[in-house]
Order: C-alpha cells, then sequence, then structure tokens
C-alpha cells in the first residue's frame, strides 16, 4: 500500500540529453514533485543539457557508466536503488531499461519499463534479452499503440504485460502561444506559412519536406516554410536549400525557445519522419491550434485528435508527393484548415495534456506497488 509516507519514485535514464523521451521525462519527474512525491533521477552516464530544467527537489544521481558493458553497473546501480527504495522504478529507453532489469534481479523493487518507439534496428539477441528480463518486470509501457504492437508482435512480449500510456505535454503553455510576431517576421505579406520543429538528425528526415517544399512552391510560389531546431544535418540542409532553389521560401531558424510563439504563428505543422515514437511536437502544435500533417511513422497515427469524422489534421505515406498534396488541400480549403485547428486544440486540452499521463504513471505505480 502506498502512502504519503512512502510516496517515493525513482526514474532512470541513460542521460538527459535533448529527445523526445528525455523532454518528456523531465517534465514527469517534476510533475510528479508538484504531486508530493520524493522523486529521484538517476542518469548512467552522465547529466545530459536537460538536467537543469528538473526541479530543485528532484534528487539527481549520475553514475558515470563506462561505454558499452560496464559490469561494474548493476552493483552501484542495486545499491543506490535500494537505498532509495523507491515504491518502483520507471526506465526509459533501451540502455536504462536493461541495466536497470538485470541490476534489481531479486530485489523486490518493482521495475516498469518505457519504451518510445517501435525498435527494429534491435538484434536478435537484444530481443532474446527483452523476452528474458520482461519476467522480472512488473510492466511495459509504450508510448503509442504501434509501439506496443511492436513489443507484443515482434518481441513476443506477453500481452498481459504491455500497457499503453500516450505522452503528454503541457497544453495550457501552448495555447497561449503568441504567433503574431512571428507571422510578421516569416510571412510578411501574410503568405501560408507552413514548418516543423525538430532536430536535424536523419530520422526526421528533413529532406523529404524541402522535396515537398519544392513541389509546393511551383504551385504556391509565395509560400514560407519555417525550418526550427538544430542538429548534426545543418550544413547539409543548408546547402540542400541552395541547390533545390528555396531560398526565397525557406527559412532555417535554428534552436529557438520560444517554441509555443512558433507554433501558434504557423498555419500548418509538418512531421516529415521516417520514424517517430509519440512526437510531442506534433501534440503541442495542435494545443496552439495549428493543424499537422505527419508522415505514417511509427506512433504518428497516436498523435493526430481524431473524433468520428473530426480530426486536428492528416496522416499521409512517407512521400513527399503526399506531404505536398495534403498541404495544397488544406490551403485550397480554409474552412477545413479552421475546423482543423479549432477541434485539435479542443482535443489536445483533454487528452494530450501531461496531467492526463501523469495519472495514468501514478495509478500505475500505485498499482504495482508490493503489498505492505
Amino acid at each position: 500500500m502506498v502512502t504519503p509516507q512512502t510516496k517515493t519514485i525513482a526514474f532512470c535514464i541513460e542521460a538527459l540529453t535533448v529527445g523526445g523521451a528525455e523532454q518528456m521525462l523531465v517534465a514527469m519527474a517534476n510533475q510528479f514533485v508538484a504531486r508530493d512525491w520524493q522523486v529521484h533521477m538517476i542518469c548512467l552516464t552522465k547529466e545530459g543539457e536537460l538536467a537543469s530544467q528538473l526541479h530543485g527537489d528532484v534528487k539527481l544521481h549520475v553514475l558515470n557508466k563506462s561505454a558499452g558493458a560496464d559490469f561494474r553497473l548493476p552493483r552501484r546501480l542495486r545499491a543506490l536503488v535500494k537505498g532509495i527504495n523507491p515504491t518502483a522504478v520507471n526506465s526509459h529507453l533501451w540502455t536504462a531499461n536493461l541495466w536497470t532489469r538485470i541490476s534489481l534481479l531479486g530485489a523486490g523493487i518493482p521495475v516498469i519499463v518505457t519504451e518510445h518507439s517501435r525498435d527494429l534496428w534491435k538484434p536478435a539477441h537484444y530481443r532474446l534479452l527483452d523476452r528474458l528480463l520482461a519476467k522480472s518486470t512488473a510492466k511495459l509501457v509504450a508510448v503509442s499503440n504501434d509501439t506496443a504492437d511492436f513489443y507484443k508482435e515482434d518481441i513476443r512480449i506477453p500481452e498481459s504485460q504491455v500497457c499503453v500510456i500516450n505522452n503528454g505535454v503541457d497544453t495550457k503553455r501552448y495555447a497561449k502561444g503568441d504567433g503574431a510576431a512571428l507571422r510578421r517576421l516569416w510571412a510578411p505579406e501574410n503568405q501560408l506559412l507552413i514548418g516543423t520543429v525538430g532536430r536535424l538528425v536523419p530520422a526526421k528526415n528533413h529532406m523529404r519536406f524541402l522535396d515537398a517544399a519544392v513541389c509546393i512552391v511551383k504551385q504556391l510560389p509565395s509560400v514560407k516554410v519555417v525550418l526550427v531546431g538544430d542538429g548534426e544535418l545543418k550544413v547539409e540542409m543548408e546547402i540542400a536549400v541552395e541547390e533545390k532553389q528555396l531560398q526565397h521560401n525557406v527559412i532555417l531558424a535554428g534552436a529557438r525557445s520560444d517554441i509555443p510563439d512558433v507554433l501558434a504563428a504557423l498555419d500548418i505543422f509538418i512531421l516529415s519522419s521516417d520514424r517517430e515514437g509519440h512526437p510531442l511536437t506534433a501534440l503541442e502544435a495542435q494545443a496552439a491550434g495549428t493543424p499537422v500533417i505527419l508522415t505514417n511513422a511509427g506512433g504518428s497515427a497516436d498523435a493526430i485528435a481524431i473524433d468520428g469524422d473530426r480530426s486536428g489534421g492528416m496522416l499521409v505515406e512517407k512521400d513527399h508527393q503526399a506531404l505536398a498534396d495534403a498541404v495544397l488541400l488544406l490551403e485550397s480549403d480554409k474552412n477545413l484548415l479552421q475546423r482543423m485547428g479549432t477541434f485539435g486544440q479542443q482535443h489536445a486540452l483533454t487528452h494530450f495534456d501531461m496531467q492526463h499521463m501523469v495519472d495514468q504513471y501514478e495509478n500505475l505505480i500505485v498499482t504495482v506497488a508490493p503489498a505492505a
């Protein structure tokens, strides 16, 4: 039985580097603090950039794990967790999920692992480890139905052990975004303004977005395209904009801190990804009242507000022409665009909010807690 005196949760992750899963975990840890839990954050390798965003009452532990197989880690992690004596441990992503379960075998402390995407990259021996360690796992949380299907069907984790808890965001924050100033800057003649927010990394396939932009420009020469984010492909994207002759249409805005205003400024938000878990930026865009167009990549389908024939956006094939066609369709039907934005925001405030996600995690932790 969990009492106010025993409400202690330990989260575990490799490092709080910049990424969607890490961003979500920081926000969740802070929410548990607000709910009067004692919260510990265990980073196996290093703190990471997002550690600075943790609430001051979150106790941060860094174990400085060596690269590769660090066989000293299990003893140290086990001792740390037993000293914390949490109600449960919730680990995130492959490295932390592996080492946390190995370290706590037979410790009597429930381990909940959260998987954030369809991990097709896992070789056969990793999949075998997942199946073996599932026997000592209290629950496997998948952030989308697609991720859940992968672990049940491909990895062969028992269905009873898997549950889906979609990611959540601070919807009220994004609903308050004011995009007026950015629209004046990026689309001074009130042109159609489309864009995306995300790291410039291969999985996001920004090149597909640029190829779609080439098709859109042929029909709408004045369209403005904004790419917000930084990353390893920055130089490649700059070169591509020049080669595709999109200098007058595309704005590479870099990393920004005013994302609610960015999303509110856009007419349409786009994700052109090859792979997604449950994309936070799509939830944030709809909370800002901006319709979304997402490629059918993993858990993206779960990130679009839907109720009957109403939706907050469109799901299209992973094809640049499909993206372009969707943009042109919405641009040609302003009433549909407005209806999508209004419904998406209403739905997001109810279903995509961080509090809804934390409620589900809190209930799950209480459920797996050992009896007093």
